[in-house]
């Protein structure tokens, strides 16, 4: 069986909590709440992107452009649209960063009945600040690039499901999928 591991690194995002989250940068929202392949995270004095963009990645057989999220420690000056001429916005956080939550997803596949493939990927992370939360969501959707932002209360209950990749596959294939949710404190 093929396992594919693009989980975030828990080490880097354990290392966060107690920190302030002093802001995060992106476009500015304009019909949805999902900005497209890059957030800024600004952590202390310390900048992170968090990244979805496409790769070429075997997709259960076949070598598709695909969206993958990352995490990755970068200089401010790499925080930046993706589209030409878009001045993106930081919106002010300010809080003490008192836990995170991973849910990360493990999708497999099975091809005429034998396992082929464990996939595992980070679907989402919900940063815990002054009493309330902020999400950061992949979208289901394989290859796309959007990356669903939310404040709240309760935000784990408002993750999508990923119903559609149970869906639309030739007979020879089994899909399933299952999460799970990693707390860090």
């Amino acid at each position: 069986m093929k396992v594919i591991d693009m989980r975030f690194n828990t080490g880097i995002i354990q290392s966060w909590v107690g920190k302030i989250f002093v802001k995060y940068k992106c476009d500015a929202f304009n019909f949805t709440n999902s900005v497209t392949q890059i957030v800024g995270l600004y952590i202390d004095d310390e900048v992170y992107s968090l990244t979805n963009i496409q790769e070429a990645i075997d997709y259960y057989g076949f070598i598709e452009d695909m969206s993958v999220s990352k995490i990755t420690r970068v200089e401010d000056s790499a925080i930046k649209s993706a589209f030409k001429n878009v001045e993106m916005i930081s919106t002010p956080v300010g809080e003490k960063i008192t836990s995170v939550k991973i849910v990360n997803e493990q999708q497999t596949m099975a091809i005429n009945g034998e396992p082929a493939y464990e996939v595992w990927l980070t679907r989402a992370i919900i940063f815990e600040v002054g009493g309330r939360e902020i999400s950061f969501e992949k979208d289901t959707v394989p290859f796309s690039e959007e990356i669903t932002i939310q404040r709240g209360y309760d935000l784990i209950d408002k993750i999508s499901d990923n119903d559609d990749f149970l869906k639309e596959w030739d007979e020879e294939y089994t899909p399933s999928y299952k999460r799970e949710v990693i707390y860090i404190i």
